[in-house]
């Protein structure tokens, strides 16, 4: 089934775009979840912040564009145990950041900060992180699947069920129907969870976040300043927007021409200031969640309306209680679904032409692995690029 919008692109009700619409889980949930469980976020906030969020990508792009946690701050904020108000201040900032430099123009000017080599490394980096965050995954047994399954006085360790049944079940759906790759691994998560684990309990009423629950004061708001945003920004800059408009523009073509950097500033710093308003999750964009979404089937905002729908729904009237249904989905199973997304997003980088630029994508790259900060990597990589340039017509000059 196909609606057509006003303008742009339909949406396409279909199970493709049901399957796509789910691949990028793998980021979004063990975040999230963590957040709510270790850090005290409520649940209704965030799942909510989340779903509204989504809604509008899908109203302003008709793209499947993703929704993410913002990852420093979330990992920031998991190391360092910081309460909701603390992480409140990280969306706050940057919220400020990038809704001032999409009101003012500017990110024509922080653009020269990310040429398109650099950009390339960024989505190799990235690469590199997913799959490193997909070993993680699929490498740790998760609670409550400790042991095995019994067959034939064989004991099978339920790891490697998870693993291996998921990666089959990947491996099924690309050769026969790769659009709906994504949904039958999540079907197997929460059909061998079912059987393990049995359903989880889920009580329906309806909860309304609250508005402004979590006032940080001057002084978490500085902490938040040095802590959460100085590193989340500039990380934020290089993969939810430069290297998403650049990953959009290659998946979609002309019909990503309305994905500019300045409007995903934009519903960025719109979609943070909503979410620190509720006490929410601080959220952002990223080329390696448009990968997935893309990879799995998705191809126009339908995705991210029925993904952000579920969110919203579950928020409202699951509460906490809705994080049983999320938990139904193993981790080793989005590890799955994880590692394959980020063997495809190597893909991006494969137009790499030129010495130069094949090496300031490796300096980004080779020190994303080293320091396991994509931020340093790109920010080195940048320089090293303009170095490279500045040396080459200083030689050429004297030459001549």
């Amino acid at each position: 089934m196909i609606a057509q919008t006003e303008k742009g692109n339909p949406y396409k009700f279909t199970l493709a775009e049901l399957s796509g619409s789910l691949a990028d889980l793998g980021v979004m949930l063990p975040l999230v979840l963590a957040l709510i469980s270790l850090n005290g976020v409520d649940a209704t906030a965030a799942f909510v912040g989340i779903g509204l969020t989504y809604l509008l990508v899908a109203l302003v792009y008709r793209l499947p564009i993703p929704v993410q946690p913002l990852k420093s701050v979330s990992g920031v904020a998991l190391a360092l145990g910081l309460p909701p108000v603390a992480i409140v201040t990280g969306a706050i900032w940057n919220a400020v950041a990038f809704l001032t430099i999409g009101t003012l123009g500017l990110e024509r000017w922080v653009q020269k900060a990310f040429p398109k080599p650099v950009v390339r490394g960024i989505q190799l980096g990235l690469a590199w992180l997913l799959i490193n965050s997909a070993w993680k995954l699929i490498s740790v047994t998760p609670k409550g699947w400790e042991g095995g399954l019994t067959l034939s006085r064989n004991t099978i360790s339920w790891l490697w069920v998870l693993v291996v049944g998921a990666a089959f079940f990947l491996l099924i759906f690309l050769l026969a129907r790769r659009n709906l790759a994504a949904l039958g691994v999540i079907f197997f998560g929460v059909g061998i969870s079912s059987f393990h684990l049995g359903l989880p309990p889920l009580l329906l009423h309806l909860t309304l976040p609250r508005l402004l629950p979590l006032i940080p004061s001057w002084g978490q708001l500085w902490q938040g300043l040095i802590l959460l945003a100085l590193p989340q920004i500039p990380l934020s800059l290089g993969n939810s927007v430069y290297a998403t408009a650049d990953a959009a523009k290659q998946y979609f073509g002309e019909n990503a021409a309305h994905v500019t950097e300045r409007k995903l500033m934009l519903t960025m710093g719109a979609s943070d200031a909503m979410t620190a308003m509720i006490g929410g999750v601080p959220l952002c964009h990223g080329c390696g969640g448009l990968t997935a979404h893309y990879r799995m089937g998705a191809r126009s905002g339908a995705a991210p309306l029925m993904i952000g729908s579920a969110f919203l729904l579950l928020g409202l009237f699951g509460g906490q209680s809705s994080m049983n249904v999320f938990r139904l989905i193993p981790l080793p199973v989005l590890g799955i679904l994880l590692a394959y997304v980020g063997f495809q997003h190597i893909l991006l980088a494969r137009d790499l032409r030129g010495v130069q630029n094949l090496a300031a994508a490796l300096v980004v790259l080779a020190l994303t692995i080293w320091t396991g900060n994509l931020a340093i990597g790109f920010i080195s990589g940048s320089i090293f690029f303009y170095a490279w340039g500045w040396f080459s017509s200083h030689i050429h000059s004297n030459v001549n």
